[in-house]
């Protein structure tokens, strides 16, 4: 498996982790056209309201560098830094094991 990965922390102002989750899930109809990235979740965590993860999976590293170019990333980094108390935490990693990809 060649799979590459990202894993995106968003740490939101006291109280606006509803509303990063919100705007990070909206971008969502343009991740649906990135082909080189056939796995992109949003989670909103339960044990901390105020944190928003994404994970990206990507067929190769090229896609992953491209789609912090592309119109997905755009789309977020337009409308949710605002609402952020950190910077982006973008973590890139290689995918190990995985079902169901």
């Amino acid at each position: 498996m060649s799979h590459v990965a990202a894993v995106v922390t968003f740490k939101a102002q006291p109280g606006k982790g509803a509303e990063v989750a919100r705007l990070v899930g909206a971008a969502l109809p343009e991740a649906l056209k990135e082909t080189p990235m056939p796995l992109w979740l949003v989670l909103h965590s339960e044990a901390n309201p105020d944190i928003v993860h994404i994970v990206d999976v990507f067929v190769d590293a090229a896609g992953r560098d491209n789609h912090l170019r592309d119109t997905t990333a755009a789309q977020i980094i337009a409308t949710v830094p605002p609402h952020l108390a950190a910077p982006l935490d973008i973590a890139p990693m290689r995918l190990v094991a995985a079902k169901g990809l």
